[in-house]
């Protein structure tokens, strides 16, 4: 029985838990015959991690279309793992060894690995505990972390191969360089301030004394390694200077004044100093012209001995340093300020430096050749949702460069290559299964040691589609779950096998390296084919969630609060493609009440069903000839929503299925049809198939309470649910014309008659009496027990002539129903209320008016304030109308 009000707190973890234990959320690595596949890889979330509002919208999403083709009867998988989170684990044990007053370097390598996994075995179950509150379906006997072994067979394979190929090397390039953490780190753990910092000019001399060139840079410091001064050669301007030599700043050297058109004419002076070593554009220029690279900033963050008098000074404190004696020098024309974002480490906050190191690269060209063609044409194997990703695919794409993949860590998938200390080469074996070589293979030498970085978090997560299921093992896992479709293939009307849903945040990060890597080793294969991005989630205001601004919304707090089905829909309504979510927690308390007036719906079905002693139902699909024209109506609208629902989860709009199903369940299922059934009583089975429907419908995105009531049906089985068939549309016609025209005009004059109630504030169980007249009295007769029931009319006569007095009028395209107030309303009384309430109103709208036809006010005030005037002044007029018309009824 279900309890008296909706507690979700009092099933949500029973249900979860049990069919889990029953391994329902499983997958089988065997399709049965003719049976489709449906494989989406959950986003690895940091084993560092605790769960946050964007795990909750993910979770969401994906168990939304993990359970729906679950219903739909495919075998569905959803891979669960977690990410070793490279730097964010490393660096959360150091602090706790440097709390016992030691240090990764001291304990050395092996021991302080030791220590990581003991800290990894204590602590990084907690996020899969918490995702598996939100209701997750995922196949938990396959969670697999990006350093067991198959993610680490997958690694060395993939490194062995791509190095083979020519697509891996080792070499000095420029990157981001975090002083704090000692190591490169990747444009995703840059994280971009806006700081208020300055253009200094500076004059370089010529090296023949005749003139000066005036340069704009916003880092001094790093005068000592510039290598050129580069303009622009459609700059007239500088006509006199190409060619010609000038002399670095406090340094004393000779270099070139160049031409390159990468420089801005209109930024700065429209001469730019190229520093290649400090710079990752600079860099470029210096390639492109075969410039030297110097070097003034060492990984610690300090000046080196390039800078003479400022060495040992901390890069960004001696920035005003070196202006000073610039300045001094009569080198600093002016200083100006200048407003720009500066890059910090996310983990440390230190400021990155670019700076250049001997690092391994993979070559990315070739592999995003695949990755563009996939996407291309009208009918492109990877499709993205929503469609505008394509166009930023493609500029980064064709944009891309090569990828650092060393990290100075311990902690992470260490380089499977080995280097001589006799001839100083390099050997990577050339197979996977020889783990580790015992010399050197090219002079022979055992005296090799394995390369002490480890490999970019992202390397091992943009294999995770493949070493998930096996790879480089030919499993039956990628048989059975492995898209087929090719990069260069159409698709040709062809269903996505496997969806990719994540944050847009990541797209580059993530998702096209998965798509590259993944490709290449698969044969040209890609690990989905479709791209379903969601947006990123911000507080009410449309602001960035953080614990300095204390706006962060804990899911687990909102789910002991309100349960994780409303979290859930709540995300969901909010998740429309391309939108941002502004959570607003007042939402959650409307979606709350979805799911208890469902709740109270579901209470008073069981009650008719227990009532009549029902067991069972006959599918009124199959009789539609038999019912009645409001059983007709129900059961088309609730066909229309099936349609709806499943068109709408089709293309990735699950907020729009989710509004079908709401707008359905709460004014066609609750309001109208509940109370029709109360009057017209007979066969309850409409009712019953309805409401299975419903929860059949409702499951994916609400599991808990849906599983819950589902319970309770006489004829079901206590957690099946999931496994239930989903509805599908069916394909004939159920109500003919005539029983929706008969159920429009049942509303209308019930609405009407209501309405007028709350107009006159006649109290809304108090009867009244009318007088009908109307050309259609076969449909009055059809529909007045119904009309009677839900308006709470006393005796209607029909086509009779009203008396006099105060009345009023509801009329609609069939029926004018006069109602005499006598008795109802203190005319005097209402009058005078009226009459009041219309001068305030009226008050209301001239100080909008008068506010609105002031252009300084529409002008100079916010947006938000002038929409919300409007918005109260068209409300206002609409109200004054209402009063009006309710002043006129009176006399």
């Amino acid at each position: 029985m279900l309890e008296q009000s909706y507690t979700p707190e009092n099933f949500e973890e029973k249900i979860y838990t049990a069919a889990e234990e029953k391994g329902m959320f499983r997958a089988e690595s065997r399709s049965k015959p003719g049976q489709k596949t449906f494989l989406i890889t959950m986003p690895p979330p940091n084993v560092t991690g605790a769960l946050h509002i964007g795990h909750a919208l993910f979770v969401s999403i994906q168990d939304t279309y993990t359970r729906w083709k679950r219903m739909l009867g495919y075998n569905t998988l959803w891979l669960p793992g977690t990410d070793h989170a490279g730097i964010a684990t490393q660096v959360m044990v150091e602090k706790q060894v440097a709390a016992e007053g030691t240090s990764r370097q001291q304990l050395g390598r092996e021991a302080f690995l030791k220590r990581v996994w003991e800290w990894k075995k204590e602590f990084g179950g907690t996020i899969t505990d918490q995702i598996r509150v939100l209701g997750s379906s995922t196949d938990w006997s396959r969670e697999l972390f990006t350093l067991d072994t198959k993610s680490s067979n997958a690694v060395k394979a993939s490194f062995t191969k791509l190095y083979h190929d020519g697509l891996i090397y080792r070499g000095e390039r420029i990157v981001n360089w975090s002083s704090g953490l000692q190591t490169a780190i990747s444009d995703l753990e840059v994280e971009l301030k806006p700081v208020q910092g300055a253009f200094y000019y500076v004059k370089y001399m010529l090296a023949d004394g005749s003139d000066s060139l005036t340069v704009a840079t916003t880092r001094p410091e790093t005068i000592f390694a510039d290598v050129a001064v580069a303009v622009n050669p459609a700059d007239e301007r500088f006509a006199a200077f190409k060619g010609k030599e000038v002399i670095v700043p406090l340094s004393g050297r000779r270099i070139p004044v160049i031409e390159d058109s990468y420089v801005d004419k209109e930024f700065g002076t429209g001469a730019l100093k190229i520093t290649p070593g400090h710079d990752a554009n600079d860099w470029a220029v210096g390639q492109r012209h075969k410039l030297k690279t110097l070097t003034t900033i060492n990984k610690d963050g300090k000046l080196n001995e390039l800078a003479g008098e400022f060495a040992g000074m901390v890069a960004a404190h001696s920035r005003k340093k070196v202006a000073e004696k610039l300045k001094e020098l009569g080198l600093l024309v002016k200083e100006e300020k200048h407003n720009y974002e500066l890059g910090y480490c996310q983990r440390t906050g230190v400021v990155v430096e670019p700076l250049v190191s001997m690092q391994w690269f993979m070559k990315m060209k070739p592999m995003a050749e695949m990755a563009l063609k996939a996407a291309s044409g009208e009918d492109p194997a990877l499709r993205f949702y929503p469609d505008f990703w394509k166009k930023t695919w493609f500029q980064w794409l064709n944009n891309i460069q090569d990828w650092c993949i060393s990290r100075q860590l311990w902690w992470g998938h260490q380089i499977p290559a080995w280097h001589c200390e006799k001839c100083a080469q390099i050997t990577v074996p050339k197979s996977e299964k020889d783990l580790e070589p015992a010399a050197c293979a090219h002079c022979g030498s055992a005296l090799i040691h394995q390369d002490p970085d480890v490999l970019d978090t992202w390397y091992s997560s943009a294999l995770w589609p493949i070493s998930t299921l096996g790879w480089p093992e030919k499993t039956q896992d990628l048989e059975t779950f492995y898209p087929r479709l090719r990069f260069d293939e159409l698709r040709q009307g062809r269903e996505a096998k496997a969806l990719m849903e994540t944050g847009s945040d990541i797209l580059f990060f993530w998702v096209a390296r998965m798509v590259m890597m993944c490709t290449y080793f698969m044969d040209g294969r890609l690990p989905f084919e479709d791209v379903f991005l969601h947006a990123m989630v911000f507080d009410e205001k449309g602001q960035k969630m953080s614990k300095t601004k204390g706006n962060v919304v804990d899911p687990l707090d909102v789910t002991a609060k309100s349960g994780s089905d409303t979290l859930r829909l709540t995300l969901l309504a909010l998740s429309g493609q391309g939108r941002n979510v502004n959570l607003d927690l007042k939402r959650l308390d409307g979606y709350k009440a979805f799911i208890n007036k469902l709740w109270n719906a579901s209470k008073f079905s069981l009650m008719q069903l227990s009532e009549q002693d029902v067991s069972s139902y006959k599918n009124p699909m199959d009789r539609l000839a038999e019912l009645d024209f409001v059983d007709r109506w129900l059961l088309s609208e609730l066909n229309e929503t099936v349609k709806r629902v499943n068109d709408e989860l089709t293309h990735y709009r699950p907020d729009a299925a989710f509004n079908a199903m709401y707008q359905f369940i709460w004014y066609e299922f609750c309001d109208w049809y509940l109370e029709l059934v109360k009057v017209k009583k007979g066969s309850l089975d409409t009712l019953c198939y309805t409401l299975e429907t419903l929860l059949k419908l409702l499951h994916p995105m609400a599991p808990m309470v849906a599983e819950r009531i589902y319970s309770e049906l006489p004829w079901a089985q206590a957690g099946q649910l999931m496994v239930q068939k989903f509805p599908v549309a069916h394909a004939g016609v159920i109500a003919q014309p005539s029983d929706l025209e008969e159920i429009r005009a049942l509303k209308a004059v019930t609405e009407g008659i209501r309405n007028f109630r709350t107009e006159n504030k006649i109290p809304p169980r108090t009867p009244v009496n009318a007088f009908l007249q109307t050309e259609q009295k076969p449909l009055w007769e059809k529909l007045s027990r119904f009309v009677v029931s839900l308006a709470k009319l006393g005796d209607v006569s029909v086509n009779a002539a009203a008396p006099g007095g105060a009345s009023g009028k509801v009329a609609t395209n069939e029926f004018t129903l006069t109602i005499p107030l006598e008795g109802l309303v203190d005319t005097g009384a209402e009058k005078s209320r009226l009459q009041n309430e219309i001068k305030r109103v009226r008050t209301d709208v001239e100080f909008s008016l008068k506010r609105l036809e002031n252009p300084a006010f529409v002008e100079r005030a916010k947006p938000e304030l002038v929409d919300k005037e409007r918005a109260t002044l068209t409300a206002n007029k609409e109200k004054l109308a209402v009063l009006e018309e309710a002043l006129k009824r009176l006399g």
